[in-house]
């Protein structure tokens, strides 16, 4: 095995932070509807592919049309992501593997759980990691249900 130098383990360290902030954004942006965020998560040439229905997003522009169709299927959306686990292949690319639950609200109120699977491509281009290619697989999306949502505090 090759000793790698300090550099190179620190250079992973950060990767692994940055690549975890881009999993922890995606939540936050689609759960807070903030379109911004969301963009700046994604190279202007990535793939964003939701199978079932919602449909395959490539390029920046087709990506944000994405929160536009979220927006028409869910009035909200909560995401819990975990099992995150990344493998580098060199040190400007990574793969990873991570798996969510949300609770997504219809527009009429009635609530319905959601499991997924996400298997990502992440690259560092200029210096910025950024998704190249998320996948999601969908498990299981519960029939609405009626429930009492909370106010937030």
């Amino acid at each position: 095995m090759t000793q790698r130098s300090i550099e190179e383990r620190l250079d992973e360290l950060e990767s692994r932070a940055a690549i975890a902030a881009l999993v922890a954004g995606y939540c936050e942006g689609v759960d807070h509807a903030n379109v911004e965020l969301f963009l700046r998560l994604w190279h202007e040439d990535a793939s964003y592919l939701i199978p079932g229905g919602r449909g395959d997003f490539v390029g920046i522009d087709r990506i944000r049309e994405s929160q536009e169709v979220i927006g028409r299927a869910w009035a909200s959306t909560k995401h819990w992501t975990t099992n995150h686990t990344i493998a580098f292949d060199g040190p400007d690319r990574a793969a990873g593997r991570s798996d969510a639950f949300a609770v997504c609200e219809h527009h009429d109120g009635r609530v319905s759980l959601v499991s997924a699977t996400y298997d990502d491509e992440y690259e560092r281009r200029d210096g910025t990691w950024r998704f190249a290619k998320r996948l999601v697989t969908r498990w299981f999306v519960s029939d609405g249900q009626d429930i009492k949502l909370l106010e937030p505090f």
